[in-house]
């Protein structure tokens, strides 16, 4: 590294001056860190030596998080730059350091991101879904006007007022890392059977080399086409599969049971035993930026304890971010609390039938729950044995004869289309109260 002085010349500001505006850039990890040494000290490498010696107390830095484009907070400089070859940060040294102190943060879930204000914003309006923008965020510090500046502070401010009324409604929140004990259930697998495979596939991977860690410039959520943005966690650690399950596992072929995916699952199932806010807060960070109306828990997999705690804690700090929680394991979902925006899609089978009666025997703290029927390679089960079921699917969404006998509303919109792109983004059933309306319907009953 460049030989530099210990000491940064800064001259005292003329007292007439008004505060200058400044972007600091940090990833995920950095401000955890910037945090975790006491929210003192912002550090820049030493290119930038020049133009932090011209930041004076008193000038304002917008606190900016790259990959995610989000802001977290804004603090003021209250004091000259200085050199120090200390370890701060884990991805890299920045020994141009200068004191901060930060006036306004907010927790990563209830970030600003930026395109929410990309009418606000002066070099970002007009631009439509263009990114010319990012240039303005690209390195720290980079001086801003104060309109811009001014912007994003309200916005913070809002944000920080909005999450201390939830604060205040969740002031008896239960401990986050209450974890739901639950029986360990051993399961015999088919040999032959494609989750059986991907079970010997992933336990191989992961005896090989050790799951990949989710790091500042990843993503946390999955992707695809018919349902959307969803948690995926391995099937090998999570599921309990039946009969039916193991024939006809979506989750089981194709891309998520690549190498790369099944890397991924296990990345974010230890993320979430290993700190279930961090996992909430970077799920809430993701669901912002990609500006979703609801996302899909266990697109693959199903839960287990820590995942229950994150729902619940993402689900009251968070009730504008509307879960669809899909599982099959009774006491898991029994222990999801009764939240308006998180919507529990209990599956069932011809071989699974008596866990309905065991989730229901253990009293659900939420009420917010429906069933779903899957059938069989072939099956056109009994009408009348489906009285518990709010949705219908048929296996690879194909019927085998008329769905006449079937009540209109359960046949779910995939079973027969064509192009299953977005079905789940324009019919939102599952997750807009009309399943568990129908559950809960007299008529139904």
């Amino acid at each position: 590294m460049k030989k530099l002085s210990k000491t940064v010349a800064i001259g005292a500001a003329p007292p007439d001056r008004l505060p200058t505006d400044y972007l600091g850039v940090f990833t995920v990890e950095s401000w955890r860190e910037f945090l975790s040494h006491g929210g003192k000290v912002m550090g820049f490498n030493e290119k930038k030596a020049g133009i932090a010696s011209r930041l004076f107390p008193g000038d304002r830095i917008l606190c900016y998080l790259s990959k995610v484009s989000a802001f977290i907070g804004w603090m003021e400089v209250a004091g000259p730059s200085y050199i120090d070859a200390k370890p701060l940060w884990t991805d890299g040294l920045y020994p141009v350091r200068l004191p901060v102190r930060v006036m306004k943060g907010l927790a990563l879930s209830n970030a600003v991101p930026i395109k929410s204000l990309q009418a606000d914003l002066s070099f970002m309006r007009g631009l439509g879904g263009a990114g010319g923008w990012s240039i303005y965020v690209r390195s720290s510090p980079r001086r801003w006007s104060v309109a811009d500046s001014a912007v994003v502070r309200d916005a913070v401010s809002r944000n920080a007022a909005r999450a201390l009324v939830e604060s205040k409604k969740n002031a008896n929140l239960p401990e986050l890392e209450r974890l739901i004990t639950g029986k360990s259930v051993k399961v015999n697998f088919k040999t032959d059977s494609r989750v059986m495979r991907v079970i010997k596939k992933t336990e191989a991977l992961l005896a090989q080399e050790s799951a990949k860690v989710i790091g500042s410039y990843d993503k946390v959520l999955s992707f695809n086409k018919v349902t959307g943005y969803s948690v995926n966690v391995p099937i090998a650690s999570t599921c309990r599969p039946t009969a039916t399950c193991l024939q006809t596992c979506y989750f089981a072929k194709g891309a998520p049971s690549w190498k790369n995916s099944l890397k991924h699952q296990a990345a974010v199932q230890s993320l979430i035993k290993a700190n279930c806010k961090a996992f909430a807060e970077r799920v809430a960070l993701e669901y912002d930026q990609s500006n979703l109306s609801f996302l899909r828990w266990n697109g693959g997999g199903d839960l287990f304890a820590e995942s229950v705690s994150v729902i619940n804690y993402l689900g009251r700090i968070r009730p504008d971010i509307v879960l669809w929680v899909v599982t099959r394991i009774p006491e898991f979902a029994a222990q999801i609390d009764e939240l308006k925006n998180v919507f529990i899609h209990f599956s069932l089978d011809k071989h699974s039938l008596p866990r309905r009666e065991q989730f229901l025997r253990l009293k659900p703290r939420s009420k917010n729950y429906f069933f779903s029927y899957q059938c069989e390679p072939d099956e056109l089960p009994d009408p009348q044995r489906l009285g518990h079921a709010a949705v219908l699917f048929f296996d690879n969404y194909r019927p085998t004869g008329s769905v006449k006998p079937y009540k209109k509303e359960i046949v779910c919109p995939l079973n027969g289309k064509g192009d299953i792109t977005e079905t789940c983004v324009q019919c939102r059933r599952c997750f807009d109260g009309s399943a568990v309306a129908y559950e809960k319907s007299s008529s139904h009953k």
